[in-house]
């Protein structure tokens, strides 16, 4: 396992996007990296299909965003995408 240690902490340490959907608990994972920080949020509550339209416009905040990825950004892109109301829980 430190080999993909080594790996995963080489990929962070440049800017970085991801968003991985999770099948079998029906919830997204977004993963954001400015080369020095990290952040991970997870959505959920919402389609596949959903989770798909708002990736383009996602993209385009977060880098307008510096990379800044929140509970908050999230909820603002959901409502904007997809228009329908977004709860944060912590």
């Amino acid at each position: 396992m430190p080999q993909a240690a080594g790996s995963l902490r080489e990929k962070l340490a440049e800017p970085l996007l991801f968003q991985h959907w999770d099948d079998s608990t029906q919830c997204a994972i977004w993963i954001a990296s400015d080369g020095t920080h990290v952040r991970c949020v997870t959505v959920t509550g919402l389609s596949v299909l959903e989770m798909a339209d708002m990736w383009v416009s996602f993209g385009q905040r977060i880098s307008r965003a510096r990379f800044n990825l929140s509970p908050q950004l999230l909820r603002d892109i959901i409502e904007a995408e997809i228009d329908i109301s977004v709860a944060l829980v912590n």
